[in-house]
């Protein structure tokens, strides 16, 4: 078993692209954004700050996993 600290960032990174409950975060974030749009409030604009945060280390992940040497 490998240790994450030895582990570039890059390479932990690249792993959430594959990872089941990450890939279910990710949607549940896109459909917080699509289907909860018209909501107002304090905690939803919350939630859209975390949705966002979600789906861009997401796309930083798939960015690393295509870009990855090894």
């Amino acid at each position: 078993m490998t240790d994450f600290a030895e582990q570039p960032m890059t390479t932990l990174l690249a792993q959430l692209t594959y990872s089941p409950l990450y890939i279910l975060n990710v949607i549940i974030a896109l459909g917080v954004l699509i289907f909860l749009r018209s909501e107002k409030g304090c905690l939803m604009l919350l939630f859209r700050i975390c949705a966002v945060v979600y789906i861009i280390i997401y796309l930083l992940a798939i960015y690393f996993y295509l870009t990855n040497p090894n």
